[in-house]
């Protein structure tokens, strides 16, 4: 079985063993998916280790699903149309995301209620304890990222283009006072991380260009001046 075969073994369910894939480095190959998992980690999971992608491309999906246990594995320069889907429902360890504007952005989340089973939740959340340093996108420049459902603590972002924002703000008295409007860029995403449950998330800070942008810095310089958000 080949580099690729091996690759594209790693997408789907399976219950036939373990599927692993160890010491792989992928330069400017064009895949039909990158897609990793889903796995059930009770009956073998999916490894990912010492892999690295640069300035390779798909098509179609880009994700890594629930059950998957990556380590030491860096995504470079990827290309992609849409956004580097991750579940929260994984162990991540030393995972590195970087790219320029036109990179892939990445978005992680935890998974919908009734999607994954409790045993893999616990499977991951017990992995995931043991972890430092889960992702480091502080070289990710891709616009609309956005992670939630890792631990801050377990995240390294670049403090000029990533915000953490918390749902605690809305529990402040300053943030009473500020008295954004009810569509405020920044209201929607404390309501976002409640909506998943989540109390605290990293975002990319809006870019020049996009919609109600200087509303949105005007609207972050004032939080920034109660004393909300800590960089």
């Amino acid at each position: 079985m080949d580099d690729m075969e091996v690759l594209y073994s790693m997408a789907g369910p399976s219950r036939d063993g373990a599927r692993a894939l160890i010491g792989k480095k992928y330069f400017n190959e064009n895949f039909d998916r990158l897609l990793f998992g889903p796995g059930d980690p009770f009956s073998g999971g999916v490894l990912i280790k010492d892999c690295g992608f640069s300035s390779c491309s798909t098509a179609s999906t880009f994700a890594v699903s629930q059950g998957v246990h990556m380590s030491s594995v860096a995504f470079s320069e990827i290309r992609a149309p849409d956004a580097m889907m991750v579940s929260s429902a994984a162990i991540l360890e030393n995972v590195v995301v970087r790219g320029g504007k036109g990179a892939a952005a990445l978005w992680c989340s935890p998974p919908f209620e009734g999607d994954v089973t409790e045993d893999v939740l616990g499977w991951s959340k017990a992995g995931m304890a043991g972890v430092d340093l889960a992702i480091d996108f502080s070289e990710l420049h891709a616009p609309d990222s956005e992670v939630v459902g890792i631990p801050l603590s377990k995240l390294k972002w670049n403090p000029q283009i990533h915000i953490p924002v918390l749902t605690s703000w809305a529990e402040s008295e300053c943030w009473a006072e500020l008295d954004l409007p009810k569509k405020s860029f920044w209201r929607i995403l404390v309501s976002r991380l409640r909506n998943v449950g989540c109390s605290e998330g990293i975002f990319t800070i809006p870019f020049p260009g996009d919609r109600d942008y200087d509303l949105k810095m005007a609207e972050l310089a004032r939080i920034e001046g109660a004393g909300l958000l800590k960089r």
